[in-house]
């Protein structure tokens, strides 16, 4: 259990919760929540870490469906059902960083550029993020995004991955909607570029039980929970 201290609502779908009680993980790694003392909904949603500060930990959910808007409801000072952080997270790659995020699946690229300028300041990181349209998110987002970032464009209602220079001798990361993936890694392969990916898949338990995250790699069947999130965009084969 994790104590909520903090329910900020970014927009009317965007909740950014704020917990104590719970160890922080490293960018790219989630977790598995559910309301506290409650049977509904009966498997937990998996939620990316956005940021870890003064032994506090955030999360960024968008509601998507009847179990993120129970979490998005909680109320400060109540209990939530918490596991991990699970799986494994962004590697810490040397050099400029390229960053690609995709509305909400922009949170855990937040953490990485921390965690990467903690590493070397000198760094070069860009931030490309894309949404629908404008919205407080959006604006939220970008707003951060500045903080750690040495420049951040931001795509409204196009494809962002189409705003990305793949040429650059830096690392790419990405994490985002199905879509935007697989177009972010069908750009980087054309100028070989080094792309790692946070894969979006449905999951049921967090600890590779289930194998209903199961993705298809080059190496064979991989348990998205346990054997990533995070993979070489590379060694993925996109449906």
């Amino acid at each position: 259990m994790a104590l909520i201290i903090e329910n900020r609502p970014l927009g009317e779908k965007t909740f950014l919760l704020t917990l104590t009680g719970v160890e922080a993980g490293h960018a790219g790694q989630f977790y598995m929540l559910k309301p506290g003392h409650s049977s509904a909904p009966f498997l937990p949603r998996p939620i990316s870490m956005y940021d870890a500060q003064d032994g506090n930990v955030k999360l960024l959910i968008e509601v998507f469906g009847e179990g993120t808007a129970m979490l998005c409801a909680c109320t400060p000072g109540s209990q939530i059902d918490i596991t991990g952080p699970h799986g494994n997270g962004f590697p810490h790659a040397e050099g400029d960083i390229v960053l690609v995020g995709g509305a909400a699946g922009a949170a855990p690229l937040y953490y990485l550029a921390k965690e990467l300028r903690a590493i070397d300041p000198n760094r070069r990181i860009l931030g490309f993020v894309g949404f629908n349209g404008k919205c407080e998110p959006s604006e939220f987002i970008h707003d951060a995004m500045r903080e750690v970032c040495d420049e951040v464009h931001m795509n409204y209602g196009g494809f962002v991955t189409r705003d990305v220079d793949y040429s650059l001798v830096a690392t790419y990361f990405a994490c985002g909607p199905d879509p935007m993936m697989r177009d972010c890694h069908a750009c980087a392969s054309k100028c070989s570029a080094t792309l790692y990916v946070s894969m979006d898949e449905r999951m049921a338990c967090g600890v590779g039980a289930c194998l209903c995250c199961v993705c298809h790699t080059k190496s064979g069947p991989k348990r998205s929970c346990k054997d990533g999130p995070v993979f070489l965009s590379s060694e993925v084969y996109y449906e």
